[in-house]
């Protein structure tokens, strides 16, 4: 796939990391020439000096043979300016990042007058991942599938938890839960476990099943918390604004912590169902008289990364049921997984996902059966989600008998709204949206997984 992208900031250059890697033809396009130096020299993608609004730029950087054209540059205007003109000169796909709620919110009405095809925000899809978790706050982190009836689950498997010394088989036979493991990190190493495979303290687990066998796990596991009620946020931005905007439609109570005192105003204005608070996050009395230990959880959303990780160490020691924390820099995420802080959240990785399940669904869109649904666990693994089409060769036939290629793993399957967990002798029906787990890259279509 041929792929622009516009603007070689952080986004950017996350974005063409996680492109580059499926070995699409990229350029990258920028007015400062250092950053795209950098993408050039750190990707091995082509590189155009310029401003990805103006014609012979565009040109230059084969924009009318784009099957992607991508804008993320910091100004919003700018953003759609290049992809109205992208399209213009023949991009198939044009994708621009938005950040103003005030634009964001309009967009729908106006997309197709602009020519664009996706709208992407990290702030609000980061939102959106930290509402989620926040529903289900067992987990380190939650994805959800087919329509959000099925739930991957991450768990930190540390002290006390019983599953520890236990195979796999040992611990579905244990608790008679619908569950199926379907990756383990382990140190360095990823693993798509089989039965034998025996869970580790240390290890981080991915779980597939639907939502109420995910709950009677955690409950028989003595590690199910309650979908929190009352939260505390530190930081006043846009990922707050959203954040809160969905708890609060939701009956969650709200508190935002603010140092600015004229976006707390606005922030009161916006927000009226919230409690805004004007202080600095750091300042210890502020969150005592505040009572922080008494929400469900803290949401730690300042702009300064070493920020977010002080205050959540604190929530952390006051045994709060839920501490989520958003870092910036990718160099500091090794280091924050040491200190257990739990869910640890990057907006650019999460917008990365994003992006790339938005192009893997058009590149299967010629067959109808590409990607639905996509999740990155980890470098060499990949989660999809596909739809099986009358014309898939594995139809009728029994797992156990069909011929998969190494390094799949079928994770479940949801038919006319059931989610089932498959076995040797499950088979796919036509309609069937099937769970993946690859430790192949580049899947497009469902057909891949295939010998």
């Amino acid at each position: 796939m041929n792929i622009v992208i516009v603007g070689m900031g952080r986004v950017g250059l996350t974005m063409v990391n996680n492109l580059s890697s499926d070995n699409h033809d990229i350029v990258v396009v920028d007015v400062d020439r250092s950053c795209v130096d950098v993408a050039v020299n750190r990707f091995d993608v082509k590189g155009v000096v310029g401003r990805g609004s103006e014609r012979e730029v565009l040109l230059r950087a084969e924009v009318d043979k784009a099957d992607f054209f991508i804008a993320s540059t910091s100004r919003d205007e700018l953003n759609i300016i290049c992809c109205a003109l992208a399209k213009k000169l023949g991009a198939k796909h044009t994708i621009a990042r938005v950040r103003d709620p005030e634009y964001f919110q309009e967009m729908g009405n106006i997309r197709s007058e602009l020519g664009l095809d996706l709208v992407f925000n990290p702030e609000f899809r980061t939102a959106q991942e930290i509402a989620q978790i926040l529903r289900f706050p067992s987990a380190k982190s939650v994805e959800a599938f087919t329509n959000k009836q099925v739930k991957m689950v991450e768990f930190d498997i540390t002290d006390n938890n019983p599953m520890i010394g236990k195979s796999i088989m040992d611990i579905v036979r244990e608790y008679q839960c619908k569950v199926l493991f379907a990756v383990v990190k382990r140190n360095d190493g990823v693993f798509i476990p089989k039965g034998d495979f025996v869970i580790n303290l240390g290890d981080i687990v991915h779980i597939f099943a639907d939502e109420t066998e995910l709950a009677k796990f955690c409950k028989k596991l003595n590690i199910f918390k309650p979908a929190s009620k009352s939260v505390f946020i530190v930081g006043g931005g846009k990922i707050a604004y959203y954040l809160a905007q969905t708890l609060c439609e939701s009956g969650v109570k709200v508190k935002i912590l603010e140092q600015n005192a004229d976006r707390c105003k606005e922030l009161s204005e916006l927000l009226p169902k919230a409690t805004i608070l004007c202080g600095d996050g750091t300042d210890l009395d502020i969150l005592k008289e505040e009572k922080l230990e008494k929400a469900d959880a803290c949401i730690t959303l300042t702009g300064t990364d070493e920020e977010n990780v002080i205050i959540s160490l604190y929530a952390a020691q006051q045994k709060m049921a839920k501490v989520i924390t958003k870092v910036d820099r990718h160099s500091i995420l090794n280091l924050i997984g040491q200190l257990g802080l739990g869910t640890v959240l990057c907006p650019r990785d999460v917008i990365a996902n994003h992006i790339i399940r938005f192009v893997k669904s058009h590149q299967g869109s010629l067959s109808n059966d590409g990607v639905n649904t996509y999740y990155k666990i980890h470098n060499s693994v990949e989660v999809l989600e596909f739809t099986i089409t009358d014309n898939f060769e594995g139809l009728s036939i029994p797992l156990k008998k069909l011929k998969l290629k190494e390094g799949i793993l079928i994770a479940g399957i949801i038919r006319c709204g059931e989610f089932i967990l498959p076995t040797g002798d499950t088979s796919f029906d036509a309609g069937d949206n099937v769970l993946v787990v690859a430790a192949e890259k580049s899947l497009t279509d469902v057909s891949q997984i295939l010998r």
